[in-house]
């Protein structure tokens, strides 16, 4: 089950899938009540938190640069560990479709739904083999591709340096 949070933090309710506002953690406090001053839980991107609610301003939070989510090819395949040399020594057809799809790219978009259907197939003709060689490796994982397409980029790993974000 996913608990969803709108976007300043406070629990809506439940979810059957996960989403950019939704955790597994579930909070003590289910209350949904809009009554300022109310007990609410409110997720702090770590942990589940307590407060009195308090009606949202009016205006929308500021929006996210899409191009936080742009990476260098090379940081892309560092995020998937030991599966990448497997990928990169593979003569599968999967692995090595997405090593020339990825690879003829100046940068990767992680919201790119192509970016998402590449590692799919690695997941369906379950790609890469696991290498003695490359302990952890192979075969990818629906768990390994959320962690590299959901974990927000870092400075070092951005096509474009110095966003904020």
């Amino acid at each position: 089950m996913n608990f969803e949070f709108d976007l300043w933090g406070w629990y809506v309710g439940t979810s059957g899938q996960p989403g950019l506002r939704t955790t597994a953690t579930a909070p003590e406090n289910l209350s949904t009540s809009d009554a300022p001053g109310a007990l609410r839980a409110n997720w702090t991107g770590v942990a589940w938190v307590y407060a009195a609610y308090e009606v949202p301003p009016e205006t929308e939070p500021p929006v996210e640069d899409p191009r936080i989510w742009w990476m260098d090819v090379g940081p892309f395949y560092d995020r998937f560990g030991p599966d990448a040399v497997a990928i990169a020594s593979s003569d599968h057809g999967a692995c090595k479709a997405v090593q020339t799809l990825t690879g003829v790219r100046k940068y990767i978009d992680l919201r790119d739904p192509r970016v998402a259907t590449m590692i799919d197939m690695l997941i369906a003709t379950a790609q890469p083999t696991a290498q003695p060689w490359a302990p952890g490796s192979g075969p990818m994982t629906p768990e390994k591709k959320a962690v590299i397409l959901t974990t927000p980029t870092v400075e070092y790993e951005r096509h474009i340096k110095g966003l904020e974000g």
